[in-house]
């Protein structure tokens, strides 16, 4: 649960940058999901010609709505997703100053290629039990939570596949008066990497990894300004599978993060954004470097409308190994509510990055897509989503091309009870030397989350 929460709507005047969770936004991003950066791309130079030409089209999309959704209490000014539901929302259980909330997730799902193989597919059920539990503060002042959690995974035919994974962290937020804000946030976790993850073994038992992360975070805000300061590192350490040796894989990570957000008029801000990063492998020397990013960009926050944010920039990686990679940044995301029952979410996202192989070969990420919310009742959602990216190599000859697309339903029965129905196809085109990682996969699951 986000320590700051998302801002309900904001009157003339106030700050119009998006709400920023402090302490839980500071974690470094999974290796395995780096290329996931997310964003959105808008066009309009204007608030007042972004307003009147969406509106209008929200105005026609909210004439075809049921009769029945005008009927709903919602909140105009966040997304489907995000939007409280006191009637089915778990209450937790308190205790003094903290309220716990816990819940076991229990989901069948089938596979159609579990191996992401191009030939000889193999197909199978697996079966998951998913605990989790977090204690969250509730105090008027300051925050404090710690979560933690797992997964038990078990395949019916491809027993190998069989893993475990668990995660323990803590977030804290110190409000030192009522402009500055002081978090930190540490986390350990047990993770199987993906069989679609580009790196992934084609062969044997899945390839385990402990991740730990800690962070820090300073937030001063003063008349039309927002300065925040991060400080962070990540450090990977890899287990041998099917008697192969992964310690070449193993990573540590620093990375400093600079941000500045400037109120321009109460919808429209504007956000500089600078990073650090060092990372070093403990036994491949050659995959060491050493990487900046500069991003800048608009935040758009037009309340019951529309909001997020727009960054480009540059990106820079150098290798000691000699090589070297730079392109253009892209960190950006919009919602868009398009009735007060629908969200339109928007992302795209580019960076460099590297293969976790014996030597450095660095590559281009390019992620983007789009996703759609509609809350067809107050306790039953539909979700679909689309993605599309591809992976540009510097050195080799190699051009991954990425797409996954999912569908969805979420009903919430009630406090204790919610079920999901999930439908996802993930599909990858390598050409050149990797032309052997071609594959389709798709997964459909049917779960159940028992809520305190």
């Amino acid at each position: 649960m986000p320590l700051a929460s998302k801002p309900t709507g904001m009157p003339a005047g106030s700050f119009p940058l998006r709400a920023q969770p402090v302490a839980e936004d500071v974690f470094l991003a999974d290796r395995s999901d780096l290329a996931a950066l997310r964003g959105a791309l808008a066009e309009g130079d204007s608030s007042l010609r972004v307003r009147s030409v969406l509106a209008l089209f929200a105005a026609s999309l909210i004439a075809a709505m049921p009769a029945h959704a005008f009927a709903q209490e919602v909140d105009d000014s966040v997304s489907v997703r995000d939007r409280p539901r006191d009637e089915y929302d778990p209450l937790g259980v308190r205790f003094g100053g903290f309220t716990l909330h816990a819940s076991v997730g229990v989901q069948a799902a089938h596979n159609s290629n579990v191996y992401a193989s191009e030939t000889n597919e193999q197909d199978d059920m697996i079966f998951t039990v998913s605990p989790r539990a977090r204690l969250q503060s509730n105090w008027s002042r300051h925050a404090l939570s710690f979560e933690g959690g797992g997964a038990v995974d078990r395949y019916s035919d491809n027993d190998d596949e069989d893993a475990e994974t668990y995660f323990v962290g803590a977030l804290g937020r110190l409000d030192i008066g009522s402009d500055t804000q002081l978090s930190g946030a540490a986390r350990f976790a047990r993770e199987v990497e993906s069989r679609t993850n580009p790196d992934a073994l084609l062969f044997g038992e899945p390839v385990e990894y402990d991740r730990r992360e800690l962070s820090a975070s300073l937030q001063h805000t003063f008349n039309r300004v927002r300065l925040r300061g991060t400080i962070a590192n990540a450090a990977y350490d890899y287990h041998d599978a099917s008697g192969v040796d992964q310690d070449f894989r193993d990573m540590e990570e620093n990375r400093f993060t600079g941000r500045a957000e400037v109120e321009l008029t109460p919808r429209i801000g504007w956000i500089f954004e600078a990073s650090a990063d060092e990372r070093d492998y403990d036994n491949t020397p050659g995959l060491n470097s050493e990487g900046m990013t500069y991003l800048t960009g608009v935040s758009v926050n037009l309340t019951d409308l529309m909001r997020g944010e727009i960054t480009l920039g540059q990106f820079e990686r150098d290798y000691d190994s000699g090589l070297d990679v730079e392109g253009t940044a892209i960190n950006a995301n919009l919602e868009w509510y398009v009735t007060r029952l629908t969200t339109l979410s928007f992302f795209a996202g580019q960076r460099g990055e590297e293969t976790g192989a014996f030597v450095a070969v660095p590559y281009t990420e390019t992620n983007y897509g789009a996703r759609v919310d509609h809350e067809l009742r107050r306790n039953l959602i539909l979700t679909a989503g689309v993605s599309f990216g591809d992976r540009d190599y510097e050195i080799i000859d190699r051009d991954d091309e990425f797409f996954s697309a999912d569908a969805g339903v979420d009903y919430i029965m009630n406090r204790r009870v919610a079920f999901n129905l999930r439908y996802r196809h993930e599909q990858l085109e390598s050409n050149g030397v990797n032309r052997y990682r071609d594959f389709d996969q798709d997964v459909i699951s049917a779960g159940v989350s028992l809520r305190l």
